[in-house]
């Protein structure tokens, strides 16, 4: 499975079960890469994708569910129990907000294959890598 996260510096995800920041451009980078996928995401993650109904699939369950080369957007969830994960993008905001809640993926079992910046829509500098599991 493919996981898809947003970070800041301090690998935070979430402040009082609130995310830290969205970004219309991360949005649209997401949807574009997803070739013939579907996204699947929480329906906390929904709201985040409403324009693009047609790409994702809504599930609760989604980690759970997902096999094979699944692309999952994950916001308020441990990921540190789920072994099939075989790539991870991350956005990272470049930056440290306040949060409660961080990723918990041990990246020390992954190698970084790509890392790009582009200017978002709300953040000057947004950073994308890409890690493979090793």
């Amino acid at each position: 499975m493919k996981i898809i996260l947003c970070l800041d510096d301090n690998n935070g995800m979430l402040f009082n079960n609130r995310r830290q920041s969205r970004d219309k451009t991360v949005i649209e980078d997401i949807i574009s890469n997803l070739k013939n996928e579907r996204l699947l995401v929480s329906s906390f993650s929904e709201k985040l994708f409403e324009e693009f109904s047609d790409s994702v699939k809504v599930d609760d369950d989604f980690l759970k569910n997902a096999s094979g080369d699944n692309i999952c957007f994950a916001e308020n969830q441990s990921l540190k129990d789920f072994e099939n994960i075989t790539e991870i993008t991350v956005y990272r905001w470049n930056r440290v907000y306040p949060a409660d809640f961080y990723c918990d993926v041990d990246f020390s079992n992954f190698s970084l294959a790509s890392e790009t910046e582009f200017k978002g829509n709300s953040h000057d500098k947004i950073t994308k890598q890409i890690f493979i599991k090793r």
